[in-house]
């Protein structure tokens, strides 16, 4: 039960109930108000003319001018008997009461206001007009009155009758209150009965939908990830579950990007525990030995091994600078410093560092270069460490007897360099991964096993700095193409 309390459709029906207690009491005083007016204006309507009738067929002052005091007390008693809601006073131009017909004590007033009696007399309003009540000195009530004058027209005074005397307010007050609370009570209660029915059901049906959004929630908080929440219509309540959606699709894909982080990350120290472990060793290996047998090893043999071991600590050296610059790479560290320069000359400055290497290999490198000076907007120095990754790595990769070719050509308003050989080419399905660190194509391939696995990842990264996509195209046994863009 405290939890239905609890909950929105709980909070906002029992607001919607309080709302309609109190539109029900205000409504309830309201109608009692309004019908109590309009018994007011009909009563006097009908009665307008009463006070007329009694100037009019009676004498209330004797020939002298004065008050009939006994005449008129008896007129006005019979009046009262006849009709008990009358009450009668005659009073003086000034509102002075001079004679009525009542028990000692019951008139409280001397006088009456006549700003009311002018206002009746004049007609200046079709509402009720309340005037004072001789008995009491608060309370107003309804009334008839009429001029008294002489025969030559002088204003003797005023016949003022109150038309629900204080016998009939209270007789009417306690019929009416019974009959008028008993209907208006069946009345209020039908209609209240109805309203909290009918907001109950329209707020459970508006209520369903956020029911079925926290559904949705809980599936997904609890492990189901594909569940998503559906979207009725455009309002608040479908902007909500959108949003849900979002969020959801964020999170999952976040948590699938964080999966995959870890593992590159545990691939990544396997492979450079792998990658230190193999150079550290044979290292070891040779130094031990040319330790051990320092007293019988010729000099040749010896500088064979020290040869061995320098080779192996400089690949120890190029893959902790390349883990380095790669490091640098991903966190930001690396800005470019962007200035125009041709381009053509960087290639043929790194197709000449690499000139030996190649013929060492048996491999053919060319460069291919367009007419005049193109330049473009870049880091020379990061752009060279791309071009070195890339030759390099096309040589590694291309038999003795094959071609690595580095071409430079125009397109458009940018200038696209290609690194092309004729190698073992790149399995299809190795594509996707051949830029991820670490990541080296099947060594057997490979005529120089000897690449840390992060020129790729790092040509990727610079390329990325300069607003440039590195692609590649390759055929097995046919050969590889890396290719990209900059910008003139």
């Amino acid at each position: 039960m405290m939890s239905w309390f609890r909950s929105l459709y709980g909070k906002v029906a029992l607001a919607m109930i309080s709302i309609f207690i109190v539109a029900g009491i205000g409504a309830f005083v309201l109608m009692t108000r309004t019908a109590e007016l309009h018994a007011l204006e009909v009563q006097q309507a009908l009665s307008r003319d009463v006070a007329g009738a009694i100037v009019k067929h009676n004498s209330l002052f004797t020939a002298e001018g004065g008050v009939d005091e006994k005449g008129t007390s008896g007129l006005f008693m019979k009046l009262m008997a006849v009709n008990p809601t009358l009450e009668c006073y005659l009073v003086d131009p000034a509102g002075s009461i001079l004679a009525f017909d009542a028990p000692p004590g019951k008139v409280v007033r001397s006088r009456i206001d006549l700003a009311p009696v002018y206002e009746f007399l004049e007609a200046k309003t079709d509402c009720c007009v309340l005037g004072d009540d001789p008995r009491s000195l608060s309370n107003q009530n309804i009334f008839s009155v009429a001029p008294v004058q002489t025969e030559g027209g002088d204003l003797q005074g005023y016949v003022y009758a109150i038309l629900a005397s204080e016998e009939y307010e209270s007789l009417a007050g306690l019929l009416s209150s019974r009959s008028f609370v008993r209907n208006s009570t069946w009345a209020l209660s039908g209609f209240f009965g109805m309203g909290v029915l009918a907001t109950l059901a329209v707020l459970w049906l508006l209520t369903g939908r956020l029911r079925e959004l926290r559904n949705s929630m809980n599936a997904f908080r609890t492990g189901d990830r594909k569940h998503r929440a559906e979207v009725h219509g455009r309002d608040e309540v479908a902007a909500l579950a959108s949003d849900f959606n979002f969020l959801a699709d964020t999170v999952v894909s976040q948590m699938g990007r964080i999966r995959r982080s870890d593992k590159m990350r545990r691939e990544m120290i396997s492979n450079i525990s792998h990658d230190l472990r193999t150079p550290v060793a044979s290292l070891r290996g040779y130094l031990e030995t040319c330790l051990a047998k320092e007293d019988s090893l010729d000099p040749e043999r010896r500088k064979e091994y020290l040869d061995a071991a320098l080779r192996n600590t400089e690949r120890l050296a190029r893959l902790i600078d390349d883990l380095f610059e790669l490091s640098k790479l991903e966190s930001g560290e690396i800005r470019p410093e962007m200035e125009l320069f041709p381009v053509a000359e960087l290639v043929s400055d790194v197709v000449q560092k690499f000139r030996l290497c190649a013929e060492e290999r048996g491999v053919r490198l060319e460069a291919r270069l367009p007419q005049g000076a193109t330049e473009v907007r870049g880091d020379i120095g990061l752009l060279e460490r791309v071009l070195d990754n890339l030759v390099e790595n096309a040589l590694r990769y291309t038999p003795s007897g094959g071609v690595v070719r580095v071409s430079v050509s125009d397109r458009d308003e940018e200038v696209e360099v290609r690194v092309a050989d004729t190698g073992c080419g790149i399995p299809k399905e190795e594509i996707p991964r051949i830029f991820d660190r670490f990541y080296r194509v099947d060594k057997s391939r490979s005529e120089d096993p000897g690449g840390t696995g992060l020129g790729l990842a790092i040509a990727k990264r610079i390329l990325a700095l300069h607003d440039s996509v590195i692609g590649v195209a390759s055929r097995p046994e046919k050969g590889t193409t890396f290719a990209f863009r900059l910008s003139v």
